[in-house]
């Protein structure tokens, strides 16, 4: 296994004099950075007085305790302050288990694909694709680095920010969804009395509040947030069953078709959970560097896995609803996911009572601007214990270090505001897609998959092959380009990677040479393609590059 080296003592002091040791949260708190480009953040920092004020504004929300100060900064072994071990299970719990995932797995039966096959290719895809995030979650223990940061030891630093645009894009691309699933159900249990927009902004601004403070109120939210989401959406599967289709064996498509549309929805589910492996380790860099790689493993896979297949099965489930059913049909497409679920909740009998009473708790008989406020606070704590606020805070989150790890002058601006500017992002990109969901999902999905698949391939190669036979990594140098890889290697397979998937890629807007012949529609293999042509290109090249360069 590859080693975390600490230099010797003479070599730290060395460094120390040249600014290269580790930010503290401290220093972070009242505005200074220091390390390597400290001083120019600093400089850019006081040269600007919209930032001169937000980092100000910073030192004054840090008194309180549970606001993060701290941006894309290593966090060194003492000044860590690790959840309880169980978060890396129920973090996920709370992210997944929300109606986001019910119209992914509905694209199955639309697809064309029996209700009994997509079931079968939801289980295998998630089994597969959720084993990437959670091997890269176990490199930030050790190194006390965001996923992106740790990154630089394989892609460099700009392969590195080409990471970290794709990340955003993937993140935000995901909130958009969920903010627009969670507006939908908002606008649904009001009878359709409360705008979808207002819905949309509720969802993004109870997101923001909880993205906001950052680190440890995400830990907090996440950990419990799952517990009424699991027992409503337990509810919502009985309620369901009343609606189930008669034929779910029943495959519309034959031959190369049905081979196609398998291949196809197995891409979208494996996008899903493959795409939370730029983030996955964000949220782990304040457990100890002693922590098992296996128990991380094992939690955050379990954590994945399990949610992912009991949303996606009911998604699948629904899928079959609005096939068999005109009537739950035209309500889908006139409502969305909202509408479905209020629809095959009533009339409310046995479980499904205890959900309508929230879901009633609603705007419809109130005149416009007389609205009770405890009926707004109810309907955002509806919201936040089973819609897809968990989904959007993680999301929002991860982009704001993202957008950090862009440069010194993205460094400047503190994390909180990033959160902010990603916020009314996600609700502007939310508000202009709200009518065309089913389109976002199917051409934005698949594609996901494909640069995150090769960006965890250059990490599992690096990680397993290479830091073994070159000494490991050396924390002291994750923000030093002198000490860091060129990253030519890694940046070269990556657009590899990205490339090779456009031949087996099968979208609406386009279908690859590869993808075509399989069926009417297509079949995408994007994802097999990208895995094959990374694992091929990047240990010749990294080899050449570790031997011409020396790093």
């Amino acid at each position: 296994m590859p080693t975390m080296n600490e230099p010797v003592e003479s070599d730290k002091l060395r460094r120390q004099e040249e600014g290269m040791h580790s930010v503290s949260a401290r220093d972070t708190h009242v505005g200074q950075v220091t390390g390597v480009g400290g001083e120019k953040v600093s400089a850019i920092r006081d040269g600007n007085a919209i930032l001169r004020f937000l980092v100000g504004l910073e030192s004054r929300i840090d008194k309180l305790s549970a606001f993060e100060a701290m941006g894309i900064e290593r966090v060194p072994d003492e000044q860590r302050r690790p959840p309880q071990r169980l978060n890396m299970l129920l973090f996920w719990f709370s992210v997944l288990l929300s109606p986001t995932l019910i119209p992914i797995g509905m694209l199955g039966p639309i697809l064309g694909l029996s209700v009994n096959v997509s079931i079968v290719l939801t289980i295998t895809a998630t089994i597969v694709g959720s084993a990437v995030p959670a091997f890269t979650a176990t490199l930030s223990p050790p190194t006390g680095l965001r996923q992106i940061a740790v990154a630089r030891y394989s892609l460099g630093l700009w392969g590195a920010k080409l990471c970290s645009v794709l990340n955003v894009v993937v993140n935000i691309g995901y909130a958009t969804i969920a903010s627009i699933v969670g507006g939908q159900l908002l606008r649904a249990v009001s009878g359709g009395g409360l705008p979808l927009a207002v819905g949309i902004v509720v969802v993004v601004a109870v997101s923001f509040a909880v993205s906001f403070f950052g680190y440890a109120a995400i830990h907090h939210f996440e950990r419990f947030a799952w517990l009424p989401a699991s027992v409503l959406l337990c509810v919502l599967y009985g309620q369901a069953s009343a609606h189930f289709s008669p034929t779910p064996g029943y495959d519309v498509g034959i031959g190369l078709d049905f081979s196609g549309a398998c291949l196809t929805y197995f891409a979208v589910i494996f996008g899903v959970c493959c795409s939370w492996c730029p983030i996955s380790g964000d949220y782990y860099i304040h457990y100890p560097a002693s922590t098992s790689p296996w128990l991380v493993f094992g939690l955050t896979y379990a954590g994945i896995v399990l949610p992912t297949v009991f949303v996606g099965i009911l998604g699948n489930y629904f899928g079959g609803i609005i096939s068999s059913s005109e009537q739950l049909g035209a309500i889908y497409a006139e409502g969305g996911v909202g509408s479905l679920i209020l629809a095959v909740m009533s009339p409310p009998t046995a479980w499904a009572k205890f959900a309508c009473v929230l879901f009633v708790l609603s705007f419809r008989e109130y005149p416009p601007g007389h609205i009770p406020l405890q009926l707004v606070v109810i309907n955002v704590f509806v919201l936040t214990r089973y819609s897809t606020v968990g989904d959007v805070v993680c999301n929002i989150y991860s982009s704001a270090l993202s957008m950090q790890l862009l440069g010194s002058h993205f460094v400047a601006v503190p994390r909180y505001a990033w959160c902010t500017v990603l916020s009314l992002a996600t609700f502007g990109l939310a508000y202009g897609g709200r009518n065309v969901l089913e389109t976002i999902i199917n051409n934005l999905l698949s594609m996901l998959g494909y640069w995150t698949l090769a960006f965890a391939a250059i990490l599992f190669v690096e990680h397993f092959w290479f830091r073994p036979r070159i000494g490991g990594y050396d924390l002291t140098a994750w923000q030093d380009p002198q000490r860091l890889p060129w990253g030519l290697a890694g940046t070269a397979s990556l657009l590899i990677g990205i490339g090779f998937s456009f031949l087996g890629m099968d979208q609406t807007w386009y279908v690859g040479p590869v993808a075509k012949p399989i069926g009417v529609h297509g079949g995408d293999v994007g994802d097999e393609l990208t895995v094959i042509s990374v694992l091929l290109s990047y240990p010749l090249l990294r080899w050449f590059e570790i031997r011409h360069v020396g790093r």
